[in-house]
């Protein structure tokens, strides 16, 4: 890091500029964020760039250890790579030379493109072989690119590129590729599509004229604009990795959080959402998975080396923890919050605006709890206490029930861990006949005992709390009462 003494204060409105001469050795793998592999080169961090000043710790000079990300200052940035007169450049930003670079078939293509809700090849295998993919075979050529209200640029080259596109509402949806990964990329213009329209259509309109998903060594890392992915084994496994790429664009590209302090706000929120376009694309459920994800929260909860939440990334006891706090836990406890506490229309009102109210600036915890609190007009303080500031546990259980000689019936509930959420219980009755209760969550504010009273009429048999496995209940096993079955007299 260099700190440079300015010879007079920037005034408000002022600029001022500063010349850097700089080098930068391309690793072979770079911390799996940039990279090379025979002629493809993935390039990022490559700059120098300036520290966020904000106005909760004045200039960010934290160091990026560990599994700690990034917080970046937004602006617009012109850049130029000189390649090789065979490369194909992918890039953050909008191609400003298109006429120096790109064939006038090419350049047909990207046109038309643009208007196609369909894949569109701009370079084929063909192009590649016959040698018309480029307009000149000897010598370089400089790309130059124009990223506007971004926090970063990063791009990617290959003589080997292969490069599809199609278009959403004015967006340029894009993917190069190797002619190896052909089996698994041919679709991946049509994924980006897709997460672009998923994103936009959920949360907020995608603010950026392209995206870019570039097939390379780096197995998945996001830039503004541009989206790095392996070859991938499948069309599931790619896509899982390419719509979480394209979903860092929304958090944090777009919502500017302190990686390196929060990592769930961008991990987390981004997983979150990746639910949903994973879902709708392959028009699948995925409850199974989830349930997957809220046991390994648990596991990793209960283990000697648990951290909250909110726990910096440089600061990580484990990999488990990485995995858990940063991306699983944020996302199974916003599902929870959505589908137990406010439901999806208020939970979805209330994250719409908070995307929207903190685009292009740099949101802190307490801007995001706030935010969720005020649209969704609920005191949520519980719910960040719990499940973001500790690591308390969850276990709700049924204790017993009592049938009252006068037919009505009492059903006893304890929280046995120091976590709270509302309810569900379903009880089954005698008749065959069941009932799903739902309780607030103000039915702890008093104690860890609860008794829910039954109205004279049915026999109650069972009952079951958490009967859908939705909440990360850290006890599952002592969730259930059945009625003890009749011993006959001998």
């Amino acid at each position: 890091m260099m700190q440079v003494d300015l010879a007079e204060p920037i005034a408000p409105a002022a600029s001022t500029v500063l010349e850097v001469t700089y080098g930068f050795n391309i690793p072979e793998h770079g911390a799996d964020r940039m990279g090379r592999d025979g002629s493809l080169y993935e390039i990022a961090q490559w700059y120098p760039r300036l520290a966020v000043y904000d106005d909760v710790h004045g200039w960010n000079t934290d160091q990026y250890l560990g599994q700690g990300e990034f917080y970046l200052e937004y602006g617009n940035i012109d850049y130029e790579v000189t390649v090789p007169a065979g490369f194909i450049v992918a890039g953050s930003g909008v191609l400003q030379n298109p006429g120096d670079v790109l064939t006038p078939t090419q350049r047909q293509r990207l046109a038309a493109a643009l208007k196609s809700d369909t894949t569109v090849p701009i370079v084929t295998q063909t192009d590649l072989d016959s040698g018309f993919a480029r307009p000149i075979k000897e010598g370089s050529l400089t790309w130059r690119f124009r990223a506007e209200n971004v926090r970063d640029v990063a791009w990617a080259a290959s003589p080997q590129y292969l490069w599809d596109a199609s278009g959403w509402e004015g967006v340029l949806a894009q993917a190069y590729y190797r002619p190896s990964a052909v089996n698994t990329w041919k679709d991946a213009a049509k994924m980006s599509r897709f997460s672009i329209q998923e994103y936009s259509t959920s949360w907020l309109s995608y603010p950026y004229p392209q995206i870019s998903a570039v097939e390379g060594p780096v197995s998945g890392m996001e830039y503004p604009m541009l989206a790095m992915e392996a070859k991938g084994d499948s069309g599931p496994d790619l896509y899982s990795v390419l719509t979480h790429e394209i979903g860092h664009m929304w958090y944090p590209m777009v919502v500017g959080s302190d990686e390196r302090r929060y990592a769930w706000m961008d991990e987390g929120f981004n997983t979150f959402i990746n639910t949903f376009s994973e879902e709708d694309y392959w028009k699948r459920d995925d409850s199974a998975v989830r349930q997957h994800e809220r046991q390994l929260v648990i596991g990793v909860d209960q283990m000697p080396t648990a951290q909250p939440i909110l726990t910096p990334a440089n600061r990580y006891k484990t990999s488990n923890n990485l995995l858990t706090l940063a991306y699983v836990k944020p996302s199974i406890t916003l599902l929870a919050l959505r589908s137990k506490v406010l439901g999806p229309q208020v939970f979805d009102a209330a994250f719409r605006e908070y995307t929207r109210r903190w685009a292009f600036k740099h949101p802190q915890p307490a801007d995001f709890f706030r935010t969720m609190e005020e649209v969704s007009g609920r005191d949520l303080a519980w719910f960040w206490r719990s499940f973001f500031y500790t690591t308390a546990a969850l276990d709700q259980s049924v204790e017993g029930v009592k049938q009252e000689t006068d037919g009505s019936s009492q059903v006893t509930l304890v929280n046995l861990g120091d976590a709270v959420m509302p309810v569900e219980l379903e009880l089954g009755f005698e008749d065959g006949t069941s009932e799903l209760i739902k309780l607030p969550v103000e039915i702890w504010y008093t104690g860890n005992r609860y008794t829910y009273q039954l109205k004279p009429g049915k026999t109650v048999v069972s009952a079951w709390v958490n009967p859908d496995g939705m909440l990360p209940d850290a006890l599952p096993d002592n969730d259930a009462w059945k009625r003890p079955a009749t011993t006959a007299t001998p």
